[in-house]
């Protein structure tokens, strides 16, 4: 990742961000409500969980035979995609709740999971939040020379097959996570016992092993002593959990910004960039399947990840309903709103848009694919 500083313009756009928060903010004094989880969301989270520890109870039961343990592995997968997105997503932000150790304590459950959650916070929410789709300083872009994602990353031939060998890379996403970043930084923490910016404390690389282990021993040692299976069953099932769940969540994330009409904008040799922060998030982002009920159950908000971008502290399920605001604003001030439709047409954009970077070495860094204007859903009202 580079160092250098990015400047974002303070051009006449500025004045889009105070009247988005103002007209946010008076939405929510008006409605007397907290932009941070509500009633439904801790009964939506009880749901998702109690499906999650149904499930584990079931592998566990050992009442299933070598399928149905695959089966269940594969369901826990999609279980622990779904919470990653409901609620660590949102704790990890510190939009769960007002109370930061209790958002700390969330974000926990993901390291549970098998990934860390403190190099993912620092890379995600900092990283990628600020220096979206900007190449060298956005987190989520820097991925394996196999793929070629934005069009400052070096070309190279098979590229041209990237959009049908990406979703493999994709499902390899969490086993590399979990097996082989994670231990990576585990042990250049270790080394580094004076520590220093960027890197854990000594309670938070305690916390990362321990849960690491704790990892193990949920999803692999408990299955192996108490299923009468070996280790030559239980292992494949397990890494088929992480398939399908990285799979899940690394298709889900790419669809905000791996899409027709978004933008990848450099800065100059000064490091300054042509827009405003909030004119930038705007540019590189895009939405998908607003009217989709499931989706934004299933994807916690993820399909508002323009209005996610713009407040990240806000719970996901209050995005939908600010999301008009949101889109007047923009429309007003000149700006574009990204979004398709359905799931859809989102996941076809993304193909589209990786068979569009690997089919051609010379592309700007303005919108990677201009695609039919059908494909964007104006607001009734702009």
């Amino acid at each position: 990742m580079k160092t250098e500083k990015i400047h974002f313009n303070r051009d006449g756009s500025c004045d889009f961000l105070k009247t988005l928060r103002d007209r946010v903010s008076l939405y929510f004094q008006e409605n007397n409500k907290s932009p941070k989880a509500v009633g439904k969301t801790y009964l939506k989270v009880f749901l998702m969980f109690s499906f999650l520890g149904s499930f584990y109870a079931l592998l566990l039961s050992g009442i299933v035979g070598v399928l149905g343990v695959f089966a269940i592995y594969s369901i826990l997968g999609l279980c622990i995609a779904i919470a990653n997105m409901n609620v660590i997503h949102d704790a990890l932000h510190g939009s769960w709740t007002s109370h930061p150790l209790s958002n700390r304590l969330l974000g926990f459950i993901m390291d549970v999971f098998g990934t860390s959650s403190f190099y993912w916070k620092k890379e995600h929410t900092v990283d990628h939040h600020t220096f979206t789709n900007i190449k060298g300083h956005d987190a989520d872009l820097d991925t394996p020379i196999l793929l070629r994602l934005c069009p400052e990353d070096p070309y190279r031939k098979y590229h041209r097959f990237q959009q049908w060998y990406a979703p493999l890379l994709y499902s390899l996403n969490l086993i590399r996570w979990v097996f082989v970043s994670d231990t990576r930084r585990i042990i250049r923490a270790i080394k580094d016992r004076k520590g220093s910016i960027g890197k854990p404390s000594r309670k938070e690389l305690s916390a990362m092993i321990i849960l690491k282990l704790l990892h193990f021993t949920l999803f692999l040692v408990l299955p192996f002593l108490m299923l009468p299976y070996s280790i030559a069953v239980i292992l494949p099932a397990y890494l088929c959990m992480l398939a399908l769940g990285g799979l899940t969540v690394t298709v889900i994330f790419q669809l905000a910004h791996i899409v027709e009409h978004v933008a990848f904008p450099m800065p100059s040799n000064n490091g300054a960039l042509e827009y405003s922060f909030a004119k930038h998030q705007i540019s590189t982002t895009a939405n998908f399947g607003s009217k989709k009920g499931l989706s934004t159950f299933l994807f916690g908000g993820l399909n508002f990840q323009v209005e996610h971008h713009l407040f990240p502290h806000i719970c996901h399920t209050h995005l939908p309903l600010i999301s008009d605001i949101v889109r007047k604003t923009a429309a007003e001030f000149g700006m574009t709103y990204h979004h398709h439709k359905s799931l859809f047409a989102a996941v076809k954009s993304h193909f589209k848009t990786l068979h569009r970077l690997g089919a051609s070495e010379n592309l700007s860094a303005g919108p990677i694919l201009k695609g039919p204007a059908e494909q964007i859903e104006q607001h009734p009202d702009v």
